[in-house]
């Protein structure tokens, strides 16, 4: 009588576990997928944006930023533009809309280079919407399903690692919820066996990818998050400022591009790429800074000159030392998520996690068809 309370919950659970799993089953098999194949993106990416970089000519200087920019104005004359430059004097410049790019420039001609790692960039784009959208667009309802996908992703994890504990604690008993067996009776008896062995297995790494998913899907549990540490959640960005008459009506008096860059890059010799505006309107520039590190997102600093004297009017530190606690984890969160917080071996522990989350995926419908579709049929 006593674990009759012990069964009854146990029950529970796996009707909850069985129900969750066939709600989110394909679009879980959807995201395990599409995460398998992004889990080397940036390294694919980079190997093949390598070819884009120019032969330094000896003797030859680089064009100067204002050079630069007026040939980015002439491929884009009514957008907005910004200019990246890179440390590495063969790397291309370039120009981007917003996060958008538009083209790359050779540092020394000033001509247009056919970005070689465009095919792979389009790609992985595509697979990252599928990923997180389900191919739409982030308001609609492929990405709704997505965020409810990753709640219930998250559920599954909990419940099933309740239901995966054996009822008696025997090597015989484990040995069987924690090692392939080399023959199966039926495809029954295999689907259970690889459900219980990859859950096991594969249960940190994926409870850390759907908490994080969550995390990112809804305001709530970012929330959370921060409260958790004692910290408001910070606000999404409001509407934008209006447009000074200067700003609106054309470009103030003011010193060449090259000095503000020039100027940029004296406060920290530690920069690595420099950012920075291809039209300046106003009487203040900003120029992002980012700064040599070896971690997963490099620290950044964002510089505010005076547009006419290139004077300095703010220096803050770089982003990464502002951040409290709870931006620590939450930017722990985000690259767990990918597995790039631990680097390359991450990486491949996310993409096995992901590969495994699709067998289970497969293994948890398939058992629940057995269990719920097919005595319909031989009733019938």
């Amino acid at each position: 009588m006593s674990t009759a309370p012990g069964l009854r919950l146990r029950r529970l659970l796996f009707w909850f576990h069985l129900g969750c799993g066939v709600c989110g089953g394909l679009i879980i098999l959807l995201m395990s997928a599409t995460g398998v194949l992004l889990a080397y993106e940036h390294q694919l990416v980079d190997r093949a944006a390598q070819r884009n970089e120019s032969q330094v000519p000896s003797g030859t200087l680089r064009l100067s930023a204002d050079e630069l920019a007026a040939r980015a104005r002439a491929l884009a004359p009514d957008v907005r533009l910004s200019l990246t430059v890179d440390a590495n004097p063969a790397a291309p410049v370039t120009v981007t809309a917003g996060r958008d790019t538009v083209a790359l420039l050779n540092p020394y001609t000033g001509a247009a280079i056919v970005d070689a790692a465009a095919g792979r960039r389009a790609f992985f784009a595509q697979v990252e919407r599928l990923h997180r959208w389900m191919g739409g667009d982030a308001r609609g309802t492929g990405a709704t399903l997505i965020d409810l996908a990753n709640l219930l992703f998250l559920l599954l994890t909990i419940t099933g690692s309740y239901l995966w504990l054996p009822p008696v604690w025997r090597w015989r008993t484990l040995r069987g919820l924690l090692l392939f067996r080399t023959r199966y009776v039926n495809s029954r008896a295999r689907d259970f066996s690889w459900h219980h062995v990859l859950g096991a297995w594969a249960l940190v790494p994926l409870f850390l990818i759907a908490l994080s998913g969550v995390v990112m899907s809804y305001p709530w549990a970012n929330r959370l998050l921060f409260a958790a540490f004692g910290e408001p959640a910070p606000q999404r960005a409001g509407a934008p400022r209006t447009a000074s008459p200067a700003r609106e009506h054309g470009q103030l008096p003011n010193t060449s591009l090259q000095s503000l860059v020039d100027v940029a890059m004296a406060q920290d010799d530690r920069w690595e790429r420099i950012t920075v505006p291809a039209s300046v309107r106003g009487d203040r520039v900003e120029i992002t800074l980012e700064l040599q590190s070896s971690a997963r997102r490099a620290p950044r600093r964002t510089l505010v000159l005076g547009a006419t004297d290139a004077r300095v009017i703010a220096a803050p530190p770089a982003q990464a030392t502002m951040q409290t606690p709870a931006q620590r984890a939450r930017s722990w969160l985000r690259f767990v998520h990918t597995g790039e917080e631990y680097g390359l071996a991450g990486q491949s522990v996310a993409a096995l996690a992901s590969l495994a989350a699709c067998l289970l995926a497969y293994s948890g419908l398939a058992l629940a068809w057995r269990r719920l579709i097919v005595p319909l049929y031989r009733r019938a």
